[in-house]
């Protein structure tokens, strides 16, 4: 069906973008170099690298760490997954009713980063699983649409996609690492350690949000 629409509209969708004026390779690595693109990319190395991690190990990190059920230990990442959506949908809401996208991003990893370390102190009480995860799920989602605004403006006029193409590959770096990283921890039976891990991402997330902020106003004056 969307196929058929962009057929129906094709007359509508034409492109203002300059032609002609195709980036050289060393224009391009000028580009790649500016703090604030750098800092955006480490945001999503270090952000998807946390969340790969709690994703494929905290089933097994909370049953070996904390002898939760195996069913239930699945369940949080459900749990964590569903707390995401609900957080991504939220934080839509919010980003386009503020400008200050890094304080929004900023908090909730603050949030989420807190409750990560809640739940390695919280002991072996299977009560807190569900709720915390999802929490912290929620908490991190929201940080979604502020973080995409946050990109956007970074970017320099007329260079939207060499910096999404770039900034948006540290999703596979962090993808590649996150596993080796967690996977070393739980084979070493520091499955608590894990959930530390992933709260100390997110702590140099918040760090690379402000430093976007920080380049952005140093760029401008």
């Amino acid at each position: 069906m969307g196929l058929g629409i962009l057929m129906t509209q094709r007359a509508r969708l034409t492109c203002h973008v300059g032609r002609g004026h195709a980036a050289s390779p060393a224009k391009a690595t000028t580009l790649f170099r500016q703090p604030a693109i750098l800092a955006c990319f480490a945001y999503f190395a270090v952000a998807t690298t946390a969340a790969t991690g709690l994703q494929t190990f905290s089933p097994a990190a909370l049953n070996t760490a904390f002898d939760v059920p195996l069913a239930l230990a699945t369940s949080a990442v459900t749990a964590l997954l569903l707390g995401g959506a609900a957080g991504i949908v939220a934080g839509g809401f919010l980003a386009a009713r503020t400008t200050r996208h890094d304080r929004v991003a900023a908090i909730g990893l603050a949030v989420a980063a807190a409750l990560l370390v809640v739940i390695t102190f919280a002991g072996s009480s299977v009560a807190w699983v569900l709720p915390l995860f999802a929490a912290a799920g929620f908490a991190s989602g929201a940080t979604g649409p502020s973080r995409d605004m946050i990109v956007r403006t970074a970017t320099p006029d007329g260079a939207t996609g060499r910096v999404y193409g770039f900034v948006y590959s540290g999703l596979d770096l962090g993808a590649a690492v996150g596993p080796v990283w967690f996977g070393f921890m739980l084979d070493h039976r520091q499955g608590n350690a894990i959930f530390l891990a992933a709260a100390a991402c997110f702590v140099v997330a918040i760090a690379t949000v402000m430093q976007v902020r920080r380049s952005r106003i140093a760029h401008a004056t």
